[in-house]
Parts: structure tokens; sequence; C-alpha cells
């Protein structure tokens, strides 16, 4: 059924007229890199194709192959031409939903995901959940229809295998993570452009908040669990964004010794942004019961209209975040 699945989708997209990428709307290295890498593959066609992302792309993954095609401008959407919408490593049928509902024609729905908590809402759903990252599907999509993918292709599908298996060192690194690495490097992927967007990135400001959330960590001996909280203070205090902050709850994993943690985070919005990591519970459940979703070893939601307070006893709980 995948090959099948793969095959359909390359008919879709070269057939379409006005094609429209979309990546997560929590942007990371495996929507992006996974979408890029399919624009890369169309303008090989000579179609190119506009990469909607929900917010401004990262620093870190500028220098990404074909970053220059992302938009954050929803008027993308406003084309009546539009008949196919690709949707990368978003399980969020609600986002998708929101987006489509602007275009006015009726266009098809490709869905290419690996989360467990994706509901197939597409018209055509590549949902593979044992792959480790979504650009090990994209590199699959590029195996069963027999393309070669570019070097820049490479380097994108690489960024996001690496950023879904934390450099090859949490859980979802498998053997099918290591044999399309293999290949992505006989098909000339730069490494040295991963690596910089994987880790070169973090200033030292950046570093005094995480510094600031190790010594917050509370544990918990009876669940075998850890959290961690950062406030808006200190992150506007310290003059760092929020991409400078991601990839905290992947280092606490790779790190401690105990089975799950949690990272909260008060948002920009007035929300708490909640990251799980785990060794062996599936964290997603617990995600996708409080909105949310991701994968089995790592997953997060968020609390809305809510605030991060310590208390007397100098432990932190999350509290409804009222008008004042």
């Amino acid at each position: 059924m995948e090959s099948y699945l793969h095959r359909q989708i390359h008919d879709l997209l070269l057939k379409a007229r006005e094609p429209v990428f979309v990546s997560d709307e929590r942007l990371d290295g495996d929507s992006l890199g996974a979408s890029l890498a399919l624009a890369d593959f169309m303008a090989s066609r000579e179609k190119i194709v506009p990469v909607y992302v929900a917010s401004v792309v990262p620093e870190q993954y500028r220098r990404l192959p074909r970053a220059h095609q992302c938009t954050t401008s929803l008027d993308v959407f406003n084309n009546p031409e539009i008949d196919l919408v690709v949707v990368f490593d978003c399980s969020d049928a609600e986002f998708v939903r929101s987006l489509v509902e602007r275009i006015p024609g009726n266009p098809r729905i490709v869905n290419i995901d690996h989360h467990t908590t994706n509901s197939r809402y597409g018209h055509v759903n590549q949902v593979v959940e044992e792959a480790p990252a979504t650009a090990a599907v994209i590199h699959q999509f590029f195996e069963e229809n027999q393309i070669i993918p570019s070097r820049d292709a490479a380097t994108c599908l690489l960024t996001g295998l690496c950023f879904d298996t934390t450099a090859f060192s949490n859980a979802a690194t498998n053997e099918r993570a290591l044999d399309v690495a293999s290949k992505l490097l006989l098909c000339g992927a730069r490494v040295q452009d991963v690596i910089h967007a994987m880790f070169h990135n973090r200033s030292v400001s950046a570093l005094r908040v995480w510094g600031a959330a190790l010594e917050r960590i509370e544990e918990d001996q009876a669940q075998n669990m850890i959290s961690t909280y950062l406030t808006r203070a200190d992150i506007e205090e310290n003059h760092v964004s929020d991409d400078e902050i991601d990839g905290l709850s992947n280092f606490l994993n790779l790190v401690t010794d105990v089975d799950t943690l949690r990272v909260f985070r008060e948002t920009a919005d007035g929300q708490v942004k909640v990251s799980m990591r785990s060794l062996t519970r599936d964290v997603s459940q617990i995600a996708k019961q409080n909105g949310g979703g991701g994968h089995k070893r790592a997953a997060g939601y968020v609390i809305p209209q809510s605030k991060l307070v310590c208390g007397k006893d100098g432990c932190w709980r999350v509290e409804a975040n009222t008008l004042e």
C-alpha cells in the first residue's frame, strides 16, 4: 500500500497546475526538511511551489536549500487555481482545515506524516508510523519512484532525520533511520550544514535560560519523571527567541537517567506549552487527551490561558491566566 500511495502522490504532483505545500504549524527540522526536499524535486520539474509556514523560519534553518520558497502569508491560499495541497509532518487536522477553507476552489489534500496521532484527514494519506521521521517517508517517495535526490534535497532530508532522532541518539533511531542516512550521504548530503542547523545555534543568553531550567528540575521518584519550567520573563529578560529555547527537552532526554520528562514553557500569547519525552511510556496519548499530538516517545500539547507560578514551597504549578 505504501508503494502504491507514493506512486499516486508522484502522479498528483506532476499533474498539479498550482500546488501548495504546508509545513506543520509547530515548525521544526523535520517538517521543514521534508517539505523543502519535495519542493526541490518540484523545482527540478520546473514548478516552483510555495511552502506555507505558520511562523518565520528559524535562523538555524535559513541556510537550507529552497528556504526562500517559504512564506508566512496567508494570501498564498487566495488563489482559486490551487488544485493540490501537500501537508508535511502535521497531525493537526483543524490547522489544515483552517488553511484549506481559505482556498476558493476544492483542491486535493495529500497528508504525509509519521505521527501516531494523525487522524488521516487527507484525500490521500501517507502516514507511516514506523518511520523515524517524515523526512524518511519522503526519502521512500524518492526510492519508490526511482528518483535520485539532488544534493540539496538530500541535505534537507538529512536535517529532518537528524532532528527527529536527535542526531541518532533517541528512541526513534532504528535500522531504517541509519539506512536512510547512509543513502542520503551517498547522494551528497552536506553534513556540515546539518550539524550547523542542529547544534551551532545556541547563544550564551540561551544557555543561561537553559541553566535556569536545570536549576528548577523537580523529580517525581514514584513516576520516575522530572519536570522543569520556563517563564516569559526568563526568555524576554535574556533577549532570546523561542527558537533558541527549542531543543531543551531533547537535551534533557539525552543526558538524564529518568524514564519520562516534561518541560513547561510560557508562550508569548498567554499559554503554557508542554513538551514530553519518554523512554517507555506512550506520551502521545497524554498529548492527544490534552488536544496535542506527537509520537509515542516525544509529544506535546498546549494549556490555554495559563501561566506558571512558583509557590512558597518552591514548587512550580500551572494556574489559569485570568485577566486583571
